[in-house]
Parts: C-alpha cells; sequence; structure tokens
C-alpha cells in the first residue's frame, strides 16, 4: 500500500447494469486517489435460467445436460466480455484491475471472494445485479452484501 492508503483492494461485482457501471466510475474515482486495485467480479449463477429456457429443454430428450453445458459456456464467455469492457476502462483512467468470473449465488460468491482476497471495500449499484438477465428483487443482493460483508460496502444509488 503505497501513501499509506487504507484501501488497496477495492471489490466492484457487476452485471453490466447501469447501477454497476456507476459503482465503477466510483470506485474508480476513489482508486485514483489511494492508488488502490480494482477487482471486478461478475457471478454467473447456474440454477437461473431465463424463463421457459428448461420447458424448452425438457422436450429434447438427451441433450438437457450438453445443452446447459453449451448454454452456461456462452454466458460466461460474455461474462468474460463484460468484465474485460470494465477493466478496459479502469485501465483507460489509469486504475490497476483484474477481473474474475464466478460461479454461483451473488451474495455468497461476493462475500466469499471479498474474504478470500481481504477486499478493503466493496463498491456496489443499489439495484440491477441480477442472474442470467432476470432482474431480483431489486437491491437484495446489494442489501445482503451489505449486511454480511468481512469489510465496508458502499452502496451506488
Amino acid at each position: 500500500m503505497s501513501n499509506g492508503a487504507k484501501l488497496s483492494k477495492i471489490l466492484v461485482p457487476t452485471d453490466g447494469s447501469k447501477f454497476s457501471r456507476k459503482a465503477l466510475f466510483h470506485a474508480i474515482k476513489m482508486a485514483k486517489r489511494l492508488e488502490s486495485k480494482i477487482h471486478v467480479i461478475i457471478v454467473v449463477d447456474p440454477e437461473e435460467f431465463p424463463p421457459g429456457m428448461f420447458l424448452g429443454l425438457l422436450q429434447k430428450d438427451g441433450v438437457l445436460q450438453e445443452s446447459i453445458a453449451k448454454f452456461m459456456a456462452a454466458v460466461k464467455t460474455q461474462a468474460r466480455r463484460e468484465a474485460l469492457a470494465e477493466v478496459a476502462i479502469c485501465k483507460a483512467e489509469g486504475v490497476d484491475a483484474v477481473y474474475d468470473i464466478l460461479s454461483g449465488k451473488p451474495v455468497e460468491m461476493i462475500l466469499k471472494y471479498a474474504r478470500g482476497k481481504k477486499a478493503d471495500l466493496i463498491v456496489i449499484g443499489s439495484q440491477g445485479l441480477r442472474g442470467l438477465g432476470k432482474l431480483k428483487v431489486l437491491g437484495s443482493v446489494s442489501r445482503r452484501v451489505s449486511e454480511l460483508s468481512p469489510c465496508a460496502v458502499m452502496i451506488v444509488h
């Protein structure tokens, strides 16, 4: 940590929504001042499929697992693209950044990552964090993360 900065690792869970993009810009402002590193993460929840997907797949006997695997691979590829775009924004602003694509329940995975990387701060959008394109109850992910986080949480509206 240079300059005695107390926030060397800032975690920004993102999903490409306008709220997570605003959270990223707040994190970038802080990271520039404090010479912090930003960790961008996207959580892909394998249990969340677009409505009707299973109905369509279930009718095609024998290919369900293969179809799910192909779908998850496509979702992870899209998530990687989004994360790389966020990292590129950080780097264009002169901020060091890395990304990770995680698989599991968003709240659990965000908290596990924050603990594992010893994050100093989580900057998260107030709403919009979704699984695979489906909005959760507004703000439920950010609220739960703020309640259970091992570090400070900034919720951006």
